[in-house]
């Protein structure tokens, strides 16, 4: 972001969220954000585009927040529309100081309607618009750009480890882990036992996962596998023939539950959308070995507090001294915890967020 672009005194008056983005990941950081900037007493609106996933996530919301959610239409084009009529209204309707825009549409589109009303645009970056058209995709920066240069100051804060042009300068505002994740006791399963999974189902995760069971199964290790979350009935099946037990969990607290059985986890995607459970893998104090890919070496240091492998082989020479050594388990991962710790805690989030929209630190506080 571009501090010298931001009012005097910082960011004063009312923030509104625009949210089109259905995600674990997505609702966690703006939980986050959220109950942050209500703990300082700034007043916010989050507008909902799409809905399918929110009755576990609202009571997560903090009880300031003013919550308004599109009401459901066949129609996107009319759940849109009604979704920009209330945008535009809240921004209106009282002093507001900043606008967040969740994915690339809403930061098409929410882009304009800050400019008109000449509020702050804190720009949250998706991981991905590959859902998006081509052409859309191709105007999110020039609307951005013509944002700046028409009215608008903008302050770009991404989500996450986003590899996204800088507009200006970029600061980069990183989901915090969950606390509770840093105290809950390792409780390892008497046989060797190798875990992965996803939150929302990562087909791509679950499909490779299944292929390395196989392929590490046939080493003189002993390893058991096990899939915890949510997956497709069809990698299900995948998944079982490969001698991968699938474990569903209803939250992300039984998750991080199940997770510490594991003596290892494997992170054997490459996309940046499984990052935030290696990171609370890692949180875990699990060692952690991952594909090594630009997301995965953002927080892994192959070797101090994880490893990074290209091949099977190379997964196979990782996996045999953890599972001969409860010490160099142990080594490896209390280094990736207190990496986590650091780097993604609610502190270092909270000092960052109002750092950018120069707040006064304030301690977390009941909703």
């Amino acid at each position: 972001f571009s501090p010298e672009r931001m009012p005097a005194g910082g960011v004063t008056g009312k923030v509104v969220h625009l949210v089109d983005l259905a995600s674990d990941d997505l609702f966690s950081f703006l939980a986050a954000a959220s109950s942050a900037l209500a703990d300082a007493e700034v007043e916010q609106t989050i507008v909902f585009v799409n809905t399918p996933t929110l009755n576990g996530f609202l009571p997560r919301i903090h009880a300031s927040v003013h919550v308004v959610v599109t009401p459901p239409a066949r129609n996107p084009l009319r759940r849109w529309r009604w979704a920009l009529r209330t945008f535009r209204a809240e921004v209106g309707r009282s002093d507001t100081g900043v606008v967040h825009l969740y994915g690339p549409l809403p930061s098409l589109v929410g882009t304009w309607v800050a400019h008109r009303a000449g509020v702050v645009i804190a720009s949250n970056h998706s991981p991905s618009g590959a859902s998006l058209p081509a052409w859309v995709r191709g105007l999110v920066p020039l609307v951005r750009r013509m944002a700046i240069t028409r009215g608008a100051p903008l302050r770009a804060v991404a989500a996450g480890a986003s590899t996204s042009e800088p507009i200006h300068s970029l600061a980069v505002l990183e989901r915090p882990v969950n606390p509770e994740l840093f105290s809950l006791p390792r409780n390892e399963a008497r046989r060797p036992l190798v875990v992965t999974g996803s939150h929302m189902g990562d087909s791509n995760s679950a499909d490779l996962f299944a292929q390395l069971a196989v392929l590490l199964g046939g080493e003189d290790l002993g390893l058991a596998f096990n899939w915890v979350g949510h997956v497709e009935d069809a990698l299900r099946v995948r998944l079982k023939a490969a001698q991968v037990g699938v474990i569903p969990v209803r939250s992300a607290t039984e998750w991080a539950e199940r997770l510490t059985a594991g003596w290892v986890y494997l992170a054997p995607g490459s996309s940046s959308g499984a990052l935030p459970q290696l990171v609370e893998a890692m949180a875990l104090g699990l060692p952690c070995i991952a594909v090594d890919t630009a997301a995965h070496r953002s927080i892994i240091r192959h070797g101090e507090n994880g490893y990074l492998c290209h091949t099977a082989e190379e997964i196979v020479t990782c996996i045999a001294p953890l599972i001969d050594s409860k010490e160099l388990r142990l080594k490896i991962g209390g280094a990736a915890r207190e990496e986590v710790e650091q780097r993604f805690g609610e502190t270092k989030f909270r000092e960052t967020l109002f750092a950018a929209y120069q707040l006064p630190p304030k301690a977390s506080r009941a909703a």
